[in-house]
């Protein structure tokens, strides 16, 4: 007869004794959870197709970055037939885009697609950020410093197209000087500048090619601020994408060229015309609502506002009943008297959220750790790589971490079945309460597999196995998030996982590598993912005697 369990903090087990109510796993806002569902199912649908390896959607900063440098090649070489006059500049753009069709005009064609694709990837990473909750608290940094870039780039494209000087500039110049009249800044009315043809000067055609050039330099400052607080950025994407991205800007710029429009001349209006709508989408908006310009900059301030405060705008869900009061739900802390200066915990904060402070005349070391708040993410990667059990995380050391492992185990020999198998579970890898009970220490289809949550399972230390061996368990499960879906984008630690456990668990015990699984699953894979569990379970076959039998 199945009995019930106690459950969570082995500190608390009065209070976690009675069933909690359903609650969804889920850790993204409630107002995110639309888009994350749509995102996760886009990555699994492009994973199928390129595989997580080449899935454009996991590498949408590299292939900015590519983009970038594109732009900067592809620039500087037709900054070398640039004719900075109001009369020549035209006719330079069209020498390259004519005279040397198959080299200088697809040179051009290459520039101006790259800049378009920058403006899609940009904007596509931007929503990718916000619907997986990747923008907020530790991340905020890295979330304003993104949509900073979008207007920059933005900005960039426009004294790009101004630089042309056909129909499609003088629409720009135009529309954007009675848009720039509304500020207080000015002493005589913009559109006076665009007027007649004698208006526009050589000095005019300075100013902006300066900005053209300058603001790539204030691109790549925000893109360095954006790569620091960045958990092992990516900068460059697999060489196939790289390779598909520049075969794609070629065979497109052949197929269809980048042309002008016809030449500026601003004693007649501007007719019917093509426009490149991902960076002079406003332009047609502004004439379709017969929008002031007053109304302009206020709208277009409001969004940006309301974007670039999203960090501070949404605020934390509730945890679900079904993720364990392990580590991962609190602040971390250390305790200076036990700490010894060992730099573990340093080096193992991927956030670097860990530093260093002297210690006192007389203490017996020379340094101690301190957590800076801002900057911690509380995944709990410190937590266990601490020898000395100096630091917690919402009460929660490696001593409470095994304590609790013990708990569960001693549980379990209270009931008919014993534990075979110890699962550590990402808290983030899907939905908990189809698999739980509403004790959270079991899995509903395979009563043998005891349970813990962890933020990441990048936490999980070789030491923590260890003890789950030394308690009981005849093989460890451990299910995390596939690809590079990873929260805290640990992936690359994650994937070393098998190999250092299998090292260290070696030469602990000189004996044969012990019965460790890693699952990297999909949200959406639950049929599957508990098939997968049962497989393991059965697996694992015991040896009354004491010892343990392996398969495979």
């Amino acid at each position: 007869m199945e009995k019930t369990l106690s459950s969570g903090n082995p500190q608390n087990q009065s209070e976690a004794s009675q069933p909690k109510k359903s609650q969804s796993g889920q850790l993204i806002p409630a107002v995110l959870r639309p888009g994350n569902y749509m995102l996760v199912r886009t990555q699994e649908a492009l994973n199928k197709i390129f595989g997580p390896s080449m899935n454009p959607l996991y590498y949408l900063g590299a292939i900015t970055f590519l983009l970038l440098w594109i732009l900067i090649a592809t620039g500087t070489y037709l900054y070398l037939f640039y004719d900075m006059t109001p009369s020549g500049a035209y006719k330079s753009v069209q020498y390259l885009t004519e005279d040397q069709k198959w080299y200088g005009g697809i040179i051009r064609s290459m520039h101006r697609y790259a800049a378009d694709g920058m403006m899609i990837v940009i904007a596509i990473h931007i929503v990718q950020v916000l619907f997986s909750d990747r923008f907020r608290k530790y991340r905020w940094v890295a979330w304003i410093s993104g949509v900073a870039i979008l207007p920059v780039i933005w900005l960039e494209g426009l004294t790009g197209y101004f630089l042309v000087w056909d129909e499609v500039a003088q629409m720009i110049a135009v529309t954007s000087a009675h848009i720039f009249d509304a500020l207080p800044i000015f002493s005589e009315p913009m559109p006076r500048n665009f007027l007649k043809n004698d208006s526009v000067n050589a000095l005019l055609f300075f100013i902006f090619n300066y900005l053209h050039l300058a603001i790539p330099c204030l691109l790549l400052i925000l893109a360095w601020i954006h790569c620091m607080r960045i958990s092992m950025p990516v900068i460059n994407p697999p060489r196939a994408v790289t390779i598909t991205i520049l075969s794609t800007l070629v065979v497109l710029s052949i197929i269809k060229p980048a042309v002008s429009a016809d030449p500026a001349d601003l004693s007649r209006l501007v007719g019917v015309m093509a426009i490149d709508w991902f960076y002079l989408f406003p332009f047609p908006l502004i004439d379709w609502l017969e929008l002031q310009p007053a109304m302009v900059w206020l709208g277009g301030g409001l969004l940006y506002a309301i974007i670039f405060a999203m960090p501070w705008i949404i605020s934390d869900p509730v945890k679900s009943k079904y993720i364990n009061p392990t580590v991962g739900q609190g602040t971390v802390t250390i305790t200076q008297s036990d700490c010894t200066g060992c730099l573990l915990c340093q080096k193992a904060c991927p956030f670097e959220a860990i530093e260093l402070n002297p210690r006192l005349e007389g203490a017996p070391n020379e340094v101690e750790a301190y957590v800076v708040d801002d900057l911690c993410s509380e995944c709990g990667f410190c937590v266990n790589t601490c020898e000395v059990g100096a630091i917690s995380m919402g009460g929660w050391s490696v001593t409470e971490f095994q304590n609790y492992i013990e708990f569960l185990f001693k549980n379990y020999n209270k009931m008919l079945v014993e534990p075979v198998v110890m699962a550590f579970v990402c808290e983030r890898s899907f939905d908990q309460k189809a698999f739980f009970t509403h004790e959270n220490t079991r899995m509903k289809c395979c009563e043998e597999v005891a349970v813990m949550t962890t933020p990441c399972i990048g936490v999980i230390s070789p030491a923590i196995v260890d003890y789950s061996f030394k308690m009981g368990a005849e093989g460890i499960l451990v299910i995390g998030c596939r690809g590079l879906d990873c929260h805290y984008r640990e992936e690359r630690r994650r994937l070393k996982f098998r190999d250092n456990l299998k090292r260290d668990r070696f030469m602990v015990e000189k004996m044969d590598d012990p019965n460790i699984e890693i699952m990297l699953i999909s949200p959406f894979e639950k049929e599957a993912l508990k098939k997968e569990i049962e497989d393991f379970k059965n697996a694992v076959k015991v040896d009354k005697s004491g010892g343990r039998i392996l398969n495979g």
